[in-house]
């Protein structure tokens, strides 16, 4: 059923549980599930307190899902702008207007795998005890990453965001690896120990690029 609340169409479902449930609360489609038992004048204070703290703050955008890593994300919205992240299950973004755009899609996901990367590149460098004076993101469809020694850094491809985390994470270390110079020997125990599926995440890039070297 849907009810008008202070000028807003809300639908309203009941359950058996004890508490009010937000389903869906955006700009577009509000709904949320009440108890039973619960009084309609109870249930519109409710709704009212929801609205004016829903309009501030984040809410769960259930009806758009962004895929990125190799899986469709549900996303949380931010009431302000900042920088997308991902917490447990579910991407923290700001989305102008609350709908997605594909140029805002394209954005998000850029935006991820830069901090995806950069973190594990982090991890990487103090365990190899190796320093790397720039990362850098651009479309290269036939490699993961490129090692650029002139320039001291290295070129991550942006499509990486196509890949599951354990491959983005995979890639990462070998970038590392293979920009420090590390031993075969060294690398196979360090890919034994973090990556146990190695061969198979390493057969997936091999697949997505072509010229990947897979030494």
């Amino acid at each position: 059923m849907i009810w008008v609340v202070d000028g807003h169409e809300i639908d309203i479902l009941v359950s058996a549980r004890r508490e009010v449930e937000v389903l869906r609360w955006n700009e577009h489609k509000k709904i949320i599930r009440v108890p039973v038992s619960m009084p309609n004048t109870e249930a519109v204070w409710t709704i009212r307190n929801l609205l004016q703290t829903r309009l501030s703050s984040a809410s769960l955008c259930t009806e758009e899902r962004l895929e990125v890593f190799d899986r469709y994300w549900p996303i949380k919205l931010f009431a302000r702008k900042k920088a997308p992240f991902i917490n447990g299950d579910i991407i923290h973004c700001y989305i102008k207007g609350g709908r997605m755009s594909l140029a805002e899609k394209t954005k998000i996901r850029e935006e991820l795998l830069q901090r995806l990367v950069l973190h594990h590149i982090g991890q990487w460098e103090e365990i190899l005890g190796v320093m790397i004076s720039h990362i850098a993101f651009r479309k290269n469809k036939n490699r993961p990453y490129v090692i650029q020694r002139r320039k001291e850094r290295i070129c991550f491809d942006k499509e990486l965001s196509n890949l599951s985390l354990e491959a983005i994470a995979y890639c990462s270390f070998k970038a590392v690896a293979d920009y420090g110079g590390i031993g075969k020997s060294i690398k196979r125990g360090l890919l034994e120990k973090h990556f146990p599926t190695w061969s198979t995440i390493e057969k997936i890039i091999i697949y997505a690029y072509a010229t990947h070297d897979h030494r």
